[in-house]
């Protein structure tokens, strides 16, 4: 599995590829929608780009937990190594 620093970086990554206009860096804790101003197509987008990279099937009842980044590490954390 990928050290957590890894996935955190590439989820930084793959945000900023969707919306670039994005800070380079944030808090971890920062909410996707009030602070980063992401919408649900731009979370959507990020679902799928995680989807494949780790090979998950993510139900669309789990979105509305994918709050921050520090919320979205800790389920793939959890899903991968279960």
């Amino acid at each position: 599995m990928e050290a957590d620093e890894q996935i955190i970086e590439f989820l930084r990554e793959e945000l900023r590829s969707i919306k670039p206009a994005l800070p380079r860096d944030w808090p971890l804790a920062a909410h996707f929608k009030q602070d980063l101003n992401l919408d649900s197509l731009d979370l959507v987008e990020l679902v799928a780009r995680i989807e494949q990279r780790y090979e998950l099937m993510i139900p669309d009842a789990d979105l509305p937990g994918f709050t921050s980044l520090e919320a979205l590490h800790a389920y793939i954390v959890e899903r991968v190594s279960a």
